[in-house]
């Protein structure tokens, strides 16, 4: 077993990566608007698509400083010294596990799968990764669905980066909200086979499924068709909720 002391070294480097990374996503946001007006309308900062991803960048931040403090009192920088010295790997603790679970759907949710993927069904992906995995509050566990959720991040990754998604969408509209769907299901699927029919784990899930469709069912209604809000991405989900919406009006 790895002695804890030398993972602080790993601590130190990802905390540094992290404020960095942090800073760079306030900088972008602080280019968005936070209020401007459209069609006439007035939008106020708390409907500003900067909120968010200033929230994220305030907390990444704040969320590494702690680990960097955490480090350096217990010999972080002096770890990291020795292992550049000797020229020695330096493994990822638990905690930059944890903040890997973190950081990895949040960038995936603001950066790649709200302006492209239907808002309920981006929304939807996100929170059963991130809901099970903490939820579960198991570390063996945590990495293995990690794993796969960064491939299936990778996935999208690419066909976004080399333009797959639009071809797709010429030939049918719905097409990226359809493998949106298989991910979600694929997901769901995979974290059954990992937790192995154990009933705790499985009392877990379901709580976490249903939070995750909950969350979007409520917030599609509330600032699209309540606050006139426009969503980042409207596919066949927000579709279908438009045309029940009119239905029983």
């Amino acid at each position: 077993m790895l002695d804890k002391s030398k993972l602080r070294g790993a601590d130190f480097i990802t905390s540094i990566g992290l404020i960095v990374f942090g800073i760079w996503v306030l900088f972008q946001t602080f280019q968005m608007p936070m209020k401007d007006t459209y069609g006439g309308v007035i939008n106020v900062w708390y409907v500003s698509p900067a909120l968010f991803p200033l929230f994220i960048g305030t907390g990444i931040i704040l969320l590494a400083i702690n680990i960097l403090i955490h480090s350096l009192k217990t010999g972080g920088l002096q770890v990291f010294r020795e292992a550049l010295n000797s020229k020695k790997g330096i493994r990822l603790s638990e905690k930059g596990y944890r903040f890997l679970a973190i950081l990895v759907p949040l960038l995936s949710l603001v950066y790649m799968n709200l302006p492209r993927i239907d808002f309920f069904l981006s929304i939807l992906l996100f929170l059963l990764f991130f809901i099970s995995v903490f939820y579960f509050d198991d570390f063996p566990l945590l990495k293995k669905l990690l794993a796969f959720y960064s491939v299936e991040m990778g996935v999208l990754f690419l066909l976004f980066l080399t333009g797959i998604d639009t071809f797709l969408r010429k030939g049918f509209r719905y097409s990226i909200d359809i493998l949106a769907l298989g991910l979600i299901a694929a997901l769901y699927i995979f974290i059954r086979i990992s937790i192995k029919g154990q009933e705790e784990y499985s009392r877990k899930l379901r709580h976490a499924l249903i939070i995750s469709v909950l969350t979007p069912l409520i917030l599609v209604p509330v600032f699209r068709f309540f606050l006139r809000v426009p969503l980042p991405k409207e596919g066949g989900i927000v579709d279908l909720l438009f045309i029940l919406y009119y239905a029983i009006r």
